[in-house]
């Protein structure tokens, strides 16, 4: 990444998150979308990432949460203003919610397809899913140590079981790939997916 704070592309990014997000984006909510993403953001300038593997998360983000019939319009969109480098970035990491015929697939459904996908990824998306998981388990740790840890099985997007299933697998995926899948990011993660997993795990 180049080393000046500023990035024009990153800023548009946000932008175009903002204006094209289906969600409510109140800088009130506490919840707002837009301040995961920038975390997100944040997580891949902190290991380093480069300007379009940044710039991809934040588009990925927006097109996970979108309805299927807008999806289409926005890959297109994304190609047009931010480059075919930047477009196949965010279609190889969008989350594959909908099978072929239109229906939306269930959760682990979906994560059983995204193994496939890392197994044969660029190292370019695998960083984006693994910010993504990151900050996900940071989430769900910062709300377990605010909350209590009779919290832990209320945090998760799954059943506990599914989710230390889907960090287990994943980690094994990206650990398959070799040293090319290596780095400080992968590390984070293995950090922290260990951590939920001990609030999310099995008593005793």
């Amino acid at each position: 990444m180049h080393p000046r704070g500023f990035s024009d592309a990153i800023h548009h990014a946000l932008s175009f998150v903002a204006k094209h997000h289906p969600g409510p984006v109140s800088r009130y909510d506490r919840h707002n979308p837009l301040l995961g993403i920038a975390n997100i953001a944040i997580i891949l300038s902190h290991h380093h990432a480069d300007e379009t593997t940044i710039v991809s998360a934040i588009l990925k983000q927006l097109v996970d949460v979108s309805p299927q019939e807008r999806i289409g319009g926005l890959t297109t969109s994304i190609a047009m203003r931010f480059g075919g480098l930047v477009s196949a970035a965010v279609e190889a990491s969008m989350e594959p919610r909908f099978d072929p015929a239109g229906r939306e697939r269930p959760w682990k459904v979906t994560r059983f397809e995204v193994l496939s996908h890392l197994s044969a990824c660029s190292w370019r998306v695998a960083q984006i899913w693994i910010a993504t998981e990151v900050h996900s388990c940071g989430l769900a740790l910062t709300d377990i140590r605010r909350l209590g840890a009779e919290y832990a099985r209320s945090v998760a997007p799954a059943p506990p079981e599914d989710l230390l299933w889907w960090h287990r697998a994943m980690l094994e995926v990206l650990d398959f790939r070799g040293a090319e899948f290596q780095g400080s990011l992968l590390t984070e993660l293995k950090d922290l997916s260990h951590q939920v997993g001990i609030y999310l795990g099995p008593p005793g």
